[in-house]
């Protein structure tokens, strides 16, 4: 009996008992970390109440009444009664005559006739005019003004050339733009002129559209274009102001 003591107390423990020992004790506290945070998860969060503060501002007291100017008294407010009017004669109604009436009115009217209106002269004519001359004449009205001229046609420039009968078509630069020119290095000029006509075949204007870069060359085209005359130039057999675009162009060696 007691060898199996000795045997028993002198017996050493296995090696794996203290590794499963604390994997238990470790899975134990896993497991029971876990019910207690799912507990706490679950719980519903309560509302927190919210707080305000109102504020109540009370207007300020009106302004005191200004005092009374000095030297001066405030004077009571008095009552004012009605008089009191006795009759002293009691006044039976009379009848009114329509005639007399329609006599009063009549007179009151100054003497108006009949279609006659408010305003009018007296001594006027019935159906005249409010402001007009006794004896005069109603005239009538004025004539409306002519409807402005039509604006010119665009014709082509061969159409208006075919009709110029006098002028100088060739217009030369003077010789100091000559001289200008060759020192610009320029052998060409291109200007395009508008010119345009009225009924009777007279320059009506004459505008250049792009300048030469030469303003006496430019200037010198202008006075010698309204030198030029044409044909009145019909449309339908009607003579119409036209304008057509003439493209001068100069060479230079």
């Amino acid at each position: 009996m007691f060898e199996n003591f000795e045997e028993f107390r002198n017996r050493k423990m296995p090696v794996w008992v203290i590794p499963v020992l604390g994997a238990a004790i470790a899975a134990h506290i896993v497991v029971f970390g876990i019910v207690v945070f799912t507990e706490l998860w679950a719980a519903p969060l309560l509302e927190v109440p919210s707080s305000g503060v109102d504020l109540a501002v009370a207007p300020p007291p009106p302004p005191p009444p200004p005092p009374p100017p000095a030297g001066k008294k405030l004077e009571a407010q008095k009552d004012i009664k009605p008089k009191k009017v006795k009759p002293t004669e009691t006044v039976q109604p009379t009848k009114v005559d329509e005639k007399q009436v329609q006599e009063s009115a009549s007179n009151d009217s100054g003497g108006g006739e009949e279609g006659g209106e408010e305003g009018g002269v007296e001594g006027g004519v019935a159906g005249g005019v409010v402001g007009g001359v006794v004896g005069g004449i109603v005239s009538e009205a004025p004539p409306p003004p002519p409807p402005p001229p039509a604006p010119p046609q665009n014709i082509a420039p061969t159409a208006l050339e075919a009709s110029r009968v006098a002028g100088d078509k060739n217009i030369l630069p003077d010789d100091v733009t000559k001289t200008e020119i060759q020192r610009s290095g320029k052998t060409q000029l291109m200007v395009p002129v508008k010119v345009c006509i009225d009924r009777a075949g007279a320059i009506s204007s004459v505008k250049v559209l792009k300048s030469s870069g030469f303003p006496a060359y430019d200037a010198k085209l202008t006075r010698e274009i309204n030198k030029w005359r044409y044909r009145p130039f019909s449309v339908n057999g009607t003579p119409t102001p036209v304008c057509s675009a003439i493209q001068f162009i100069y060479r230079q060696k």
